[in-house]
């Protein structure tokens, strides 16, 4: 799913490619000037601007964060209507109007993520119903006194909205999981429009007309503008610190929560951030249309159309969104208009995309991409594909105690050996410890074997790997740490590190949608595995190493092909090693150095696997 991502990653990386992005971009912004004949195409772009906007709404809280929601239309409707009602009653210009749009939806999803916290959620519960109760209740006082001040001018909407706000106050909303956080926010989403069907201030039913004097290039430009301010939104959300965390509460929240992450924080952060994506893409939607009612602005067909585009376009992906609404608007524009039969051929075009394109229009990309790079290195590939084997082999004779003839070669770049190390620093400390000594020598070999394969870099996979915590990479140029265990003495490591091919995995990984993060070596608490697969295997600092640990299974093998891959085309020859600890017990017991052994036949085929 990941294709386009990974292709624009490397476009922008190539003078040629720069220079096609500027071109790109400078035919967008001349599009809507170039004669009247563009006007029908600078309308569809604009919609493709603004739905793809909502796609990458929708995305950043299902397809990153997990947070499935059917409640997008409240931020549609929320925006759309502020527009109205401060361009309408208040002679407000429509683009402040957008941006009051946007801050009111920001406003809302903050409120609805606000009664959330991970410690006292009783009490924070008690308060948010209070302050309800209290609003209300002065609310009835004002108006008591002067009836000219009630805005909503029905006792039904005052009702509505005292049960709505006990509602908010009592529902921790980022707490539920699931199908339940979908049902809750579709039912806020319900309850919202249920108050402006009945309110008289936007026309009830009937709705409201939005006056503007905005011509086609501005609505273009601004939606062109939301667009691209979103997708950078994004683009560094994924590549910041929270990047990774957004990954691991998608994934497991209580291993994301067990490995430190502020699962409250992190929602809270995304529900906030979309919001006013949604609210500026309605904005400049509404102002489109000119006309806005209630069931057209808080109609479920909203969250309908956004699943459609990020699932069409590929979930979970930077650029899906974009790429999803270029097939929404030629489904909805020319399909429907061809065949008519309005939501229900968008509904059959749905299911048939799902099931044709599982993994969306960008995973199609990616295998296509695939497909041409095996017909056109098809030698390569099986070479890659022996790669494993040889490595097994190598391994293989290594703890057999024999080795291959020196000069030994593989493949210019890429993995050439591969190894598994128990990955504990205390053989280098007591190294006559007999059943250390064993290990000490395994792994000595294993260093030698890695030379004699002129091996440049040394890429160490640390476990275990909690399903949901983030992949981290140790960033930086060197790295300078010491182990002490008490009754056996201190261990250093100094280890040169693979700047270069650590960053380039990085980038590669953000771009296929695996969030992972770059951590300062510097700054990094580093773990003893760290310091035994350096010092164990190479005494004589004669390899670069990279660090990575953290991250699904299924993490582990889409970065075991990036770290392949990137190594391949910078040239890199890497050894990976997988280290994990002797015992799977979450507390090892404690024995003396001389007893010291496997836990367990079932815990070294677990720690094997």
């Amino acid at each position: 799913m990941t294709g386009i991502a990974g292709a624009i990653d490397r476009i922008l990386s190539r003078p040629v490619g720069i220079g096609a992005i500027i071109v790109l971009g400078v035919v967008l912004l001349l599009f809507p000037i170039v004669g009247e004949s563009a006007r029908y195409f600078a309308v569809l772009l604009m919609t493709v601007f603004l739905f793809a906007t909502l796609g990458h709404a929708w995305n950043l809280l299902a397809g990153f964060c997990g947070l499935l929601t059917f409640g997008t239309q409240v931020y549609v409707g929320l925006s759309g209507f502020t527009v109205a009602i401060a361009v309408y009653y208040f002679g407000v210009p429509v683009w402040v109007g957008a941006v009051l749009g946007a801050i009111v939806a920001a406003l809302f999803a903050w409120l609805q993520a606000m009664p959330i916290s991970d410690r006292n959620l009783r009490r924070n519960t008690t308060i948010g119903v209070i302050i309800a109760l209290a609003l209300w209740a002065f609310y009835e006082i004002i108006i008591a006194f002067n009836p000219g001040a009630d805005v909503f001018g029905s006792n039904y909407i005052r009702r509505v909205i005292l049960l709505f706000c006990i509602f908010l106050g009592a529902l921790p909303l980022l707490k539920l999981q699931g199908a339940y956080f979908a049902v809750a926010t579709w039912l806020i989403a319900a309850a919202v429009a249920s108050i402006f069907n009945e309110w008289q201030v936007v026309g009830a039913g009937g709705g409201m007309t939005i006056p503007s004097d905005t011509s086609i290039a501005e609505r273009y430009y601004a939606g062109l503008i939301i667009l691209a301010a979103s997708t950078l939104v994004v683009w560094w959300l994924l590549r910041s610190r929270y990047g990774a965390a957004l990954t691991a509460v998608r994934d497991d929240e209580e291993a994301a929560a067990a490995v430190g992450i502020d699962i409250r924080r992190v929602k809270t952060m995304v529900f906030v951030i979309s919001a006013p994506m949604a609210g500026l893409a309605a904005a400049v939607y509404y102002i489109d249309t000119v006309t806005i009612t209630p069931p057209d602005a808080f109609s479920i067909r909203w969250s309908a159309y956004v699943v459609f585009i990020v699932v069409a376009g590929g979930m979970g992906t930077l650029w899906g969104p974009v790429v999803g609404a270029v097939l929404f608007v030629i489904v909805q524009r020319f399909l429907v208009g061809f065949w008519g039969g309005g939501e229900l051929t968008l509904g059959i075009a749905a299911v048939l995309l799902i099931l044709i394109l599982p993994r969306g229009a960008v995973g199609l990309i990616t295998d296509l991409k695939l497909w041409a790079a095996k017909r056109r290195h098809g030698a390569r590939a099986v070479q890659s594909q022996e790669q494993p084997a040889m490595a097994r082999r190598a391994f293989a004779e290594l703890v057999g105690g024999s080795t291959p003839p020196r000069g030994t070669s593989g493949p210019r770049g890429g993995v050439v050996a591969a190894a598994l190390l128990p990955a504990s620093p205390l053989p280098t400390l007591r190294p006559d410890n007999p059943p250390w000594k064993e290990l000490s020598r395994a792994t000595t070999a294993v260093g030698r074997q890695f030379s004699e394969l002129r091996v440049d870099t040394v890429v160490v996979l640390l476990a275990p790997w909690v399903g949901g915590a983030a992949p981290r990479i140790l960033s930086g140029n060197s790295l300078r740490v010491s182990f002490r265990e008490p009754s056996l003495g201190t261990f250093g490591c100094r280890a040169d590190l693979d700047a270069p091919l650590a960053e380039a995995v990085i980038r590669a990984a953000n771009a296929h949608g695996i969030a992972v993060a770059g951590v300062d070596a510097l700054t990094q608490p580093v773990e003893g595995s760290v310091i035994a697969a350096n010092g164990l295997i190479d005494p004589e600092s004669a390899f670069r190493f990279v660090f990575c640990s953290g991250g699904s299974s299924t993490d582990a093998a889409e970065l075991g092909a990036l770290f392949q891959r990137e190594a391949a085309a910078l040239g890199r020859r890497i050894a990976v090693v997988g280290a994990g600890a002797l015992s799977t017990a979450p507390v090892p017991a404690m024995t003396i150095p001389s007893h010291d052994a496997i836990g367990s036949a079932a815990e070294d085929a677990h720690n094997r696997k």
